[in-house]
């Protein structure tokens, strides 16, 4: 299979996207998952696995090596017909046209990436957000928002001085909390001898997708990827990598649901008015607010 030229990889490559299907859950709400995994690697071989929100069960593009399963940069949010490097239009099968459109979110909705190169986070071509090499560490955390924007990027040797590589001889637990309407994400860790989870970072993701019409339709997935980016078969992790228990919660359904609030009493000194709230809902402006984001 030919790759564009920006992706180096050697034959023995391996690289694989799985997303679970049977389940769709609504953003609006909490979504936590965790697996477990592990894998030997004495001699430092590039790896990088990465877990994933997106709306599409089946993707319609996925890039291995520093892309980690993610969409090819040539296509984004703005609404135009997919097409090939030589500009025919990509239909599916029955003949309708692929198109991406700026109200629907197509593809992810956030990816966390464990990369023992760290080369996740650099900056590409046709404008993917980026860092340049200079900000670029070995056995780092990066995370990429629905707009492929880098919103942490730091040595996971800095959170947990266990993670100083990403290889464990027995299996890690890694567990992810997609909380307060997608403004934040807990990342904890559970060594194999330990029966409880340990913080590891909180990043504080400060965007609300609001203005997308699809947001109850979200799967979660894993990718993985060896090496990252080379031609040389020797940095390819030989040995088995290891994973199970994917398990996810969270609220499945479109509708958002509500509650009326109300006091038992009334008039009197507790007269009131009854109030329909929907306990997860806040109050947010009509446009898309990024903002810079640091692992703490």
């Amino acid at each position: 299979m030919a790759f564009p030229s920006d992706i180096s990889l050697p034959a023995n490559a391996k690289y694989y996207s799985i997303i679970e299907t049977k389940k769709a859950f609504n953003s609006n709400y909490d979504i936590t998952w965790s697996f477990q995994y592990k894998y030997s690697d004495a001699s430092s071989h590039q790896l990088g696995f990465a877990t994933f929100l997106s709306t599409e069960s089946s993707p319609v593009c996925s890039l291995p090596g520093q892309y980690l399963g993610d969409k090819d940069p040539v296509l984004n949010l703005s609404s135009f017909n997919v097409s090939t490097q030589a500009g025919a239009p990509i239909t599916t099968e029955g003949g309708t046209y692929l198109i991406t459109s700026p109200f629907t979110l197509s593809g992810q909705l956030l990816k966390v990436a464990f990369d023992s190169t760290g080369l996740y986070a650099l900056s590409g071509r046709d404008g993917l957000d980026g860092v340049g090499i200079a900000s670029v560490y070995n056995s780092a955390l990066v995370v990429r928002d629905y707009d492929y924007k880098v919103r942490a990027n730091g040595p996971l040797s800095s959170m947990n001085t266990a993670l100083s590589t990403l290889s464990v001889s027995d299996f890690r637990t890694l567990r992810f909390r997609y909380i307060n309407l997608g403004r934040k994400l807990h990342v904890d860790l559970r060594e194999n001898n330990t029966t409880s989870y340990t913080l590891l970072t909180t990043i504080d993701l400060n965007y609300r997708i609001g203005n997308y019409n699809n947001l109850s339709g979200v799967y979660v997935g894993f990718a993985l990827c060896t090496p990252i980016s080379s031609t040389s078969t020797a940095q390819t992790v030989t040995e088995d990598f290891l994973f199970k228990n994917f398990q996810v919660e969270g609220y499945e359904g479109g509708t958002l649901l509500t509650e009326t609030l109300s006091s038992s009493l009334s008039g009197g000194f507790f007269a009131h008015t009854a109030l329909s709230a929907n306990p997860n809902t806040i109050v947010e402006s009509s446009n898309i607010e990024v903002y810079p984001s640091n692992l703490t």
